[in-house]
């Protein structure tokens, strides 16, 4: 989720990033500040060539959002913080050859950690979202149960990789001979037929949410929170796939012939 910079503003900008700035910046400011905050903004409905050079508590107020919702929201998803991007120190997309203790390192730093952040933020402000536009927008009931359904199918899938599946891919990587435990190998076939049902049950889900939610579209008059909320929906949904494909055309076939050797 990259987007260009605006040129003209980059002079005046240069020593700013979006972590310090206040809702009096011009939505101009917000995107030299940050290059992901343009395509952020434009998600949850904002023109910004309509709305360049007013501030974000201008364009908000206009709207009848939360300026410091939409400021946080955008440091929070922000490319860059003080200066430096949060992801500097985070693995690279691995070689398809490096070892899978690097796959599995890559799978928490980009998918795990992030998306299990999205979805404390996503329960966090359901119920808010509920109480207040419950009666205006019925499927939002619909939407919130199946939900917590699938909060609590991913909570327990995550739980699973960190508490099980890695370790065992670890004790791959610390076998260094070909006499693998026997034990070892019938949890790691367990472990495939647990992951594979996962995946599908939690596809399942998502294109449940996705259906009794509108498909995460704004009515006209939607709030910021209620935005926000279908980005980070998005954005989730997004992130699973890409980590369910990361899995499936690397972590389960190399796990199951690193077996096939040391079995």
């Amino acid at each position: 989720m990259k987007t260009n910079r605006i040129d003209n503003d980059a002079d005046m900008n240069t020593d700013q990033s979006l972590s310090n700035l206040t809702p009096e910046a011009t939505i101009s400011e917000i995107i030299s500040a940050d290059s992901e905050a343009g395509e952020l903004l434009t998600s949850i409905g904002l023109s910004l060539s309509e709305h360049e050079q007013e501030t974000l508590r201008s364009v908000c107020q206009q709207r009848k959002w939360s300026e410091v919702e939409v400021l946080q929201w955008l440091k929070k998803l922000s490319s860059t913080t003080n200066g430096e991007s949060p992801s500097a120190n985070a693995e690279s997309v691995p070689e398809r050859d490096t070892p899978l203790i690097k796959w599995t390192a890559y799978l928490e730093e980009s998918f795990l950690d992030p998306n299990q952040s999205l979805l404390e933020e996503l329960e966090g402000n359901f119920p808010r979202i509920h109480k207040v536009h419950g009666n205006q927008y019925p499927w939002l009931k619909t939407m919130r149960w199946e939900f917590d359904r699938f909060r609590e199918a991913l909570g327990m899938y995550y739980a699973f990789e960190r508490e099980k599946f890695f370790p065992l891919i670890g004790q791959l990587k610390n076998n260094s001979n070909n006499n693998l435990n026997h034990g070892t190998i019938q949890k790691l076939d367990k472990s495939f037929s647990v992951i594979e049902r996962d995946q599908r049950r939690l596809r399942n889900l998502m294109k449940t949410i996705r259906e009794k939610g509108n498909q995460f579209e704004n009515p006209g008059n939607a709030c910021s929170t209620l935005r926000i909320q279908n980005e980070n929906f998005k954005i989730l949904f997004s992130q699973l796939k890409k980590q369910f494909e990361v899995e499936e055309d690397h972590i389960l076939p190399r796990t199951k012939a690193e077996i096939r050797t040391k079995g």
